[in-house]
């Protein structure tokens, strides 16, 4: 997939070869600080989303370095296909704080849930009242249905989690009991997405402007749709290399439909080289940071080391 979609920009620059030559670069370091400024706050939203429900099951609590740590750290494994590589290696990590990869699991599940709908909402609310793919009316009707859909999911998410964790129950070959959560969590932690998607279309209208690509400040709702179509896309891409590619084809498409073709085609490898930069320089405080006060260390006798490592070898056979 990450192979087809690199064939396809190619195909696109050659395409618009000249159009790209003709482009001239106006970089404005304080529009680009701005941009990575605004991209490492959302890219922190995300330790702290995943603390709030790792401490609902902690007797001893985790504080907000610690879950930055190991969070942080164990993301970075994302970039091996596959993607299961960022959960085994958060078991691991996690492995002596008391906390099951039952429980963990079933916490990274509810976690990505309750994204995709913050990232569906978005992308629902430009092409039904934006763009407006349908008549007003039925576009009124499709938000109230999805919006009740998270409200239920919201109130009955014991039920639907274990539904969707069955074929993970039956792969892994692991007993994943359903775990009740508080409905305020799911409210309070939504929330924060949408926070976090605020100041990632904060980020990528900072770094349009900052390398001279004209961005309309009015274009900020186009914008924070084509991060949500992006996240989706790269979510669902489970066998892609961190979204490698496939986030870029989506923005490619949403781009072109509200700015010009140098926007379209430059924008989003500038976004994702911005958000290799933020997440290699959080993964490499983080690292620091478990290494000097010693939050990857785990005990000899640790009860799970032996599941966990069960875990590395069923996953690599896989």
């Amino acid at each position: 997939m990450t192979a087809a979609a690199v064939y396809f920009f190619y195909f696109q620059f050659r395409q618009n070869a000249d159009i790209i030559a003709a482009y001239h670069f106006q970089i404005n370091v304080y529009q680009i600080s701005g941009a990575l400024f605004f991209g490492t706050l959302a890219v922190l939203i995300g330790p702290y989303v995943w603390q709030l429900y790792v401490n609902d099951h902690l007797k001893a609590k985790l504080n907000y370095f610690e879950s930055f740590t190991l969070f942080c750290a164990s993301s970075i494994f994302k970039y091996i296909p596959g993607k299961i590589w960022h959960y085994a290696a958060q078991i691991a990590l996690m492995s002596s704080k008391g906390i099951s990869r039952a429980v963990l699991i079933y916490i990274n599940l509810v976690c990505l849930i309750g994204f995709m709908f913050v990232s569906v909402l978005f992308a629902a609310y430009y092409f039904l009242f934006t763009v407006r793919v349908v008549p007003w009316e039925t576009g009124v009707f499709i938000f109230a249905m999805l919006i009740a859909a998270d409200i239920i999911f919201i109130n009955w998410n014991t039920s639907l989690v274990n539904y969707f964790i069955s074929p993970i129950r039956r792969l892994l070959k692991i007993e994943l009991q359903p775990i009740t959560m508080k409905r305020s969590l799911f409210i309070y932690t939504q929330a924060l997405y949408f926070l976090a998607y605020v100041l990632f279309a904060a980020a990528l209208y900072c770094l349009a402007r900052g390398i001279g690509l004209g961005m309309p400040f009015p274009d900020i709702l186009s914008i924070m749709a084509t991060i949500s179509i992006a996240a989706i896309s790269s979510s669902l891409a489970i066998f892609t290399v961190g979204g490698l590619g496939v986030r870029e084809g989506a923005m490619f498409f949403m781009l072109k439909q509200f700015s010009n073709t140098e926007t379209a085609l430059i924008l989003p490898f500038a976004a994702r080289l911005g958000l290799l930069f933020v997440e290699l320089l959080v993964g490499v405080t983080a690292i620091g940071l478990g290494l000097k006060r010693g939050y990857f260390s785990t005990p000899a006798t640790d009860p799970l080391k032996e599941s966990i490592v069960e875990d590395f070898k069923l996953q690599s056979n896989m």
